[in-house]
C-alpha cells in the first residue's frame, strides 16, 4: 500500500511561501528561487506543483479571495453584514492577516502589468462591489459601494507604505465613512 498524497498539503505549503515573499518583494521579486527558499525545499518542487508564476498567483487571489470570505463570515455573526465585510477587510485584530494585505497590494501592482491578472481583478472589483452594495440591503448606491471598496483598496496600500503611521485607523475610518452615507 502506497503512501498517502500530501498533494494539496504541499501546494498549499508553497502558496504560503509565495505569499510572504510576494509581500516582502513584490511579484518580481518572488522568483521561483526565492519561493523555494522560503519553502524550504528545491525549485524543482515548485515546478511539481505549480506549472509557472502565473499559476501561483491565480492560486494566491483565489487563496486571498477564500480567506477574506472566511474572516467576513466570523464577523457576521455579531454584526450587521456591511459592517461585517468593513471589518473583515481592514479591522486589526487576531484575525487580521497583515501578509495577505501586503499580497493584494501586490497583486493589484501586477495587475497594471499583467492583462490576464488585470481582466481577473477587474471581474473581482465589480464582483465585491456588487457584495458591498447588497450587504447594505438598499442603503448604498452603487458609487458608494464603489467608494468603500476605494477607502478599503487605499488603506491596504497605504498600511503596506506606512504600516505604523495608519495602524489602526483604516476600520473605524470606513465606518465613519458609511455612517456618514447614511447607514445605520
Amino acid at each position: 500500500m502506497g503512501r498517502p498524497s500530501n498533494r494539496a498539503q504541499k501546494r498549499a505549503e508553497i502558496l504560503t511561501a509565495f505569499a510572504r515573499v510576494l509581500a516582502d518583494h513584490g511579484y518580481a521579486g518572488a522568483t521561483i528561487a526565492a519561493i523555494a527558499l522560503e519553502a524550504g525545499i528545491a525549485p524543482g518542487l515548485v515546478h511539481h506543483h505549480f506549472d509557472d508564476k502565473a499559476e501561483l498567483l491565480r492560486a494566491l487571489v483565489h487563496d486571498l479571495v477564500a480567506k477574506f470570505r472566511q474572516r467576513v463570515h466570523q464577523y457576521e455573526a455579531n454584526e450587521d453584514p456591511l459592517f461585517a465585510y468593513v471589518d473583515g477587510a481592514l479591522k486589526l485584530d487576531e484575525r487580521a492577516d497583515l501578509v495577505a494585505a501586503k499580497c493584494w497590494v501586490g497583486v493589484l501592482a501586477e495587475a497594471v502589468r499583467n492583462k490576464a491578472l488585470f481582466l481577473q481583478m477587474r471581474t473581482l472589483l465589480d464582483t465585491e462591489i456588487s457584495s458591498i452594495e447588497r450587504r447594505s440591503r438598499g442603503r448604498l448606491s452603487t458609487e458608494q459601494a464603489g467608494a468603500v471598496l476605494a477607502f478599503i483598496i487605499g488603506a491596504l496600500v497605504l498600511g503596506a507604505f506606512a504600516p505604523r503611521k495608519t495602524k489602526g485607523f483604516a476600520a473605524p475610518g470606513l465606518r465613519a465613512l458609511v455612517l456618514a452615507f447614511g447607514v445605520s
